[in-house]
């Protein structure tokens, strides 16, 4: 038996919710909207920047070079009649190393005095000449045109005797140079002529190649990523294989160019060989110990990003990961200096999540992030 009241009940409630409400065949009611799903958070270490000291050890493959290297042929032409050196051969500033044969020369030298000697004797004689003309002027016996063809005479006598002091001073010079002398103490690194070969000038045949040998010259191909680093006077350490104890000595020149191709410059270091113990070409490995730089801002090196050859680092602002491009100086073994990009107590995301983490992404930092580079 129904009772009344439900049926009154079930006929307010399709008044309310209309017909369909009732309807058993009515349509479904759609679902709900799903909850949108979180945005994925990446767990991150991170270090701070801070101001510090640097130091920095840069090393890079080197050689032993001369320190003077010179390529010795005769100033005049002619056969060489002796050659004084051998290659390994040591020699003091002045000594000899090769002679063109003199005789030619000493040849070119008598004639040249003896036209000298004639040009004298004839400008005496013009002299003379004019001496003579001027007192016959006096007493009217010669013409004024005369004694100025005596004067005019003595002058081109004098030229002419000028040339022949030039010429026998050429010549004299010639024949000193036939001796060809060291032109600072050297080894002799190759002999590259023998006795009987005609030696030219034009192009010069080379009879010897000399080397300075008693100081040498250490030359090494620094990157170019160090290129503010380097200074004159820097220390540094030269190991060559078979030595004991490494060469200790600094820096002497550091080039201003980079060499494109390789993308490195060349910095040159002095060192003493009065023993002549150290050969020119042997390799040596260089250290070079640029000075601390203080109070500078320091960053991890794990923190560096490069990509396209522009480095940039991933700094944590308001709980995401934000890219900064970087421009470093000095690197060393685990820190870095920033010379522009970041500030003090930047927090930047280090460790292998900043190889691989996306900028922009939403991150948390999971340890106590560490007081920067130590």
């Amino acid at each position: 038996m129904r009772r009344p009241g439900h049926a009154t009940l079930g006929a307010f409630l399709c008044a309310v919710l209309g017909g369909a409400a009732c309807d058993p065949s009515g349509p479904a009611p759609e679902p709900a909207p799903a909850a949108a799903a979180p945005e994925p958070v990446v767990e991150v270490e991170t270090a701070r920047v801070r101001r510090g000291s640097i130091l920095q050890r840069i090393t890079a493959p080197g050689s032993l070079m001369a320190l003077r290297e010179s390529r010795i042929g005769p100033e005049v032409r002619g056969r060489i009649a002796k050659i004084f050196v051998s290659e390994g051969d040591r020699v003091a500033q002045g000594d000899p190393l090769f002679q063109i044969d003199p005789e030619p020369y000493e040849l070119a030298l008598h004639q040249a005095q003896a036209r000298l000697d004639r040009a004298r004797a004839e400008r005496k004689q013009i002299a003379a000449d004019l001496g003579r003309g001027r007192e016959l002027r006096q007493r009217d016996v010669l013409a004024e045109q005369d004694v100025d063809k005596l004067r005019t005479g003595l002058e081109v006598a004098r030229a002419a005797e000028r040339v022949a002091e030039e010429a026998l001073a050429l010549a004299r010079r010639n024949l000193e140079q036939t001796l060809v002398r060291a032109p600072y103490a050297a080894s002799v690194a190759a002999r590259l002529e023998d006795e009987g070969t005609t030696a030219l000038v034009q192009p010069q045949t080379i009879v010897v190649v000399l080397q300075e040998s008693s100081i040498l010259e250490a030359q090494a191909a620094i990157p170019e990523v160090h290129f503010t680093a380097i200074r004159l006077g820097d220390p540094a350490l030269l190991h060559i294989e078979g030595l004991p104890q490494p060469i200790a000595t600094e820096v002497s020149s550091v080039s201003d160019a980079i060499d494109p191709a390789t993308r490195t410059y060349l910095v040159k270091m002095r060192v003493e060989n009065a023993d002549h113990a150290l050969k020119t070409g042997v390799f040596a490995r260089v250290e070079i110990l640029p000075r601390a730089k203080s109070d500078v801002l320091l960053l991890p090196r794990e923190a560096i990003r490069r990509e396209d050859g522009r480095s940039h680092v991933l700094a944590v602002r308001d709980g995401r990961a934000v890219a900064i491009p970087v421009r470093l100086g000095v690197v060393a073994d685990d820190v870095v200096e920033v010379l522009h990009g970041v500030r003090v107590d930047d927090e930047l995301v280090v460790g292998e999540t900043a190889r691989i983490l996306g900028p922009g992404m939403r991150v948390r930092v999971v340890a106590p992030d560490g007081d920067g580079p130590p």
